[in-house]
């Protein structure tokens, strides 16, 4: 399959499990729903594209999997681009201001809310990285940057990951922790799995190379 076509199945794919998401939560009001919803389907991508290299790995008869990873993460990207405009203009009003520093429940005044501040500045700068991820993931960049400096780019996906679990993290379990949200489990499992993975191919690849050893 080539590269337009799984840009088409991942967005097909993105956009109906979207919309499966924001039915299940039926009593946020929609534009919420679907807020969170784009954001849940980001990170589920993102958890792929981090397993992808380990399940590859372990078992090679996949590696056919590796082809897919650059949508999915670009189609990751577009996703949690979605997320930041619905919350740029339909919560803060491109009011960059309250983005970053203020926090105003519905119907008080505003206060300093550190930690919303701080959550909201770590998913900016993981949608910037998005960014430059996207724009990067093509053939034309990796002629203009090198291979070298293409592959030191792209393998800082950990970092991004990082950042989204941060900026996710606060928002499921600090920021109004009353509130029902049943993607807390998912998202631990999700940690669970993917850190697995991670462990699993790093054992698996030091495995190899002792046996490639051994067999000399």
């Amino acid at each position: 399959m080539n590269r337009s076509r799984k840009h088409i199945v991942i967005g097909v794919c993105s956009f109906l499990l979207s919309y499966l998401i924001v039915q299940t939560r039926n009593e946020w009001a929609p534009l919420h729903a679907w807020n969170r919803a784009f954001a849940d389907v980001s990170l589920f991508m993102l958890g792929l594209v981090m397993v992808i290299g380990p399940i590859v790995r372990i078992l090679p008869v996949l590696k056919g999997l590796v082809a897919w990873r650059r949508s999915l993460g670009v189609w990751s990207g577009i996703l949690a681009l979605i997320h930041t405009i619905i919350i740029l203009d339909g919560w803060v009003e491109w009011d960059f201001t309250r983005l970053f520093f203020i926090f105003t429940p519905f119907g008080q005044e505003w206060v300093l809310h550190p930690g919303f501040a701080l959550a909201n500045a770590i998913g900016i700068i993981a949608v910037l990285y998005y960014l430059i991820l996207m724009i990067t993931s093509n053939n034309l960049s990796i002629k203009v940057l090198g291979n070298s400096a293409w592959n030191y780019l792209q393998s800082k996906t950990s970092t991004l990951y990082l950042l989204v679990l941060l900026h996710t993290l606060y928002f499921l379990y600090f920021h109004k922790p009353e509130n029902p949200n049943w993607m807390k489990g998912p998202f631990i499992a999700i940690i669970v799995l993917i850190f697995l993975f991670q462990i699993a191919g790093f054992a698996w690849t030091i495995r190899n190379r002792i046996k490639k050893k051994v067999n000399k």
